[in-house]
């Protein structure tokens, strides 16, 4: 009785000592906790970089629009199929001649972007004079045109001399 006794009391012991974490474990997972909630719980709490991604997806919209119109609207003299590009606006221009502009009361449509007044983000372009077509095969004046959306991040959308509109 006294080895069955002295057994039961050895494999008790034994649970007892493999439960739980050592000192050292316990130390280890809390420096990792701390390091990822420094680096990567703000990226969860914060729209940082968020806005560019939303106007690249609306400037890529506006282009392919106008592009599938210039490729279906083959009729130049009574269709513009420019985009005309500044610091806060991208889309067709309401007067198509040599010297395009945007109206001075702005009109939102669906081939017309504005950049909302409390975001803090700007069109850029390598485009020389920040205006080009696309012709009726859907190609672009410039090659290979590209537009960039500044903020907190910087963002670009490429159009390639095929035709090709898309994000970098």
């Amino acid at each position: 009785m006294n080895n069955l006794a002295h057994l039961y009391s050895n494999s008790v012991n034994k649970i007892h000592r493999c439960q739980g974490f050592t000192l050292i474990e316990l130390i280890i997972v809390i420096i990792i906790l701390g390091i990822l909630s420094v680096s990567v719980a703000p990226k969860f709490f914060s729209s940082k970089g968020f806005s560019e991604y939303a106007y690249r997806t609306d400037v890529i919209a506006k282009l392919r629009l106008v592009q599938t119109k210039a490729m279906q609207q083959t009729n130049t003299v009574s269709y513009c199929h420019q985009i005309l590009i500044t610091a806060k606006k991208l889309g067709t221009p309401d007067d198509c001649d040599d010297s395009p502009s945007f109206a001075a009361i702005w009109q939102d449509s669906a081939t017309k972007l504005q950049i909302d007044s409390n975001d803090n983000i700007t069109f850029s372009s390598n485009i020389t004079g920040n205006k080009f077509t696309f012709d009726s095969m859907g190609r672009p004046s410039c090659s290979p045109c590209e537009i960039t959306i500044n903020g907190e991040q910087s963002v670009s959308v490429k159009i390639e001399a095929e035709g090709y509109i898309h994000a970098l």
